[in-house]
């Protein structure tokens, strides 16, 4: 099985990276004056993992083959390392062999962004695999507005430039694959509305629940 940065790097090599919306390099993106122009989906604050009950067909698509070994549900913490606050995380990773898209959920609970409120906060992007012209944004109910891609240093970054809290300007969180491929490890930047920020890292690995039988052998189900 290949995995790591080949893996993503195979898959950039052929066009998966997306067109990246905002965020990046501490910067606070622009506030949007409109969420509902670019909305494609909308998501709510509780994981719905889908029930599969035979194995999910290896993609006829090379690209989506490869990006098939990273499909699957990863649990942990996370760390405001500015505030030091804690709590509890999930990464669910979905690849639709058919559409050709990776849809990425990250549930925190607890005070992410630091200095709040305690809550279940989801954000949630879809990467569109193998096409590079292609953008799609996720409405969320935590987040706003939601960009994934897959940057040139091969991580996977999660962009929402206008969230919809009293306090909160922007978020951004950015994963790479754990150097042992059990999971992932991530770091994410906040920016409040009066330009102040705040950081924190997010580590998850492969969950011993709610992972999906693949024809394509996967990182948290290896082949026996």
């Amino acid at each position: 099985m290949i995995v790591g940065g080949s893996v993503l790097g195979a898959v950039l090599v052929v066009g998966v990276a997306a067109v990246a919306l905002g965020g990046g390099g501490g910067d606070a993106p622009a506030k949007q004056a409109s969420r509902t122009t670019r909305s494609t989906t909308s998501s709510s604050t509780t994981t719905t993992l889908p029930v599969v009950t035979t194995a999910v067909p290896r993609s006829t698509n090379p690209v989506v083959a490869l990006a098939q070994q990273y499909d699957g549900y990863y649990e942990g913490t996370f760390t405001n390392t500015t505030f030091g606050t804690e709590g509890t995380a999930t990464l669910e990773l979905r690849v639709d062999p058919v559409a050709g898209t990776m849809v990425v959920t990250s549930d925190t609970d607890g005070d992410v962004f630091g200095g709040g409120a305690k809550e279940l906060r989801q954000i949630k992007a879809t990467i569109v695999l193998g096409d590079p012209t292609a953008s799609t944004s996720t409405d969320t109910k935590s987040f706003g507005l939601v960009t994934g891609i897959i940057d040139p240093s091969l991580a996977i970054v999660l962009t929402a430039p206008d969230v919809p809290d009293a306090k909160v300007l922007s978020f951004q969180l950015t994963g790479r694959l754990r150097e042992d491929k059990s999971g992932f490890d991530a770091t994410y930047h906040v920016v409040f509305e009066d330009q102040q920020t705040a950081d924190g890292v997010l580590t998850v690995t492969c969950a011993a629940r709610n992972q999906r039988t693949n024809e394509v052998p996967t990182l948290c189900t290896p082949p026996q």
